[in-house]
């Protein structure tokens, strides 16, 4: 599948949390700027995701909330 939007970077944080990781990426817009995208929903199985499947999932749930 072909996207509009091109993944930059992707990034897992964990500000002392335990569990609770946030999953942050940077993705480019069509006009070349770029954003900053909290993923809202994380899988349950964050901790052993690839970091391809990571990066999939960043840019189809960037892709849900914004390609209406």
């Amino acid at each position: 599948m072909s996207s509009k939007y091109k993944l930059v970077s992707v990034n897992l944080a964990n500000l002392n949390h335990g569990q609770a990781w946030n999953l942050i990426a940077t993705i480019m817009l069509p006009s070349g700027s770029t954003t900053n995208f909290l993923v809202a929903i994380k899988p349950d199985n964050i901790d052993s995701m690839t970091v391809a499947a990571l990066k999939d999932y960043a840019l189809s749930e960037f892709e849900k909330e914004n390609d209406i």
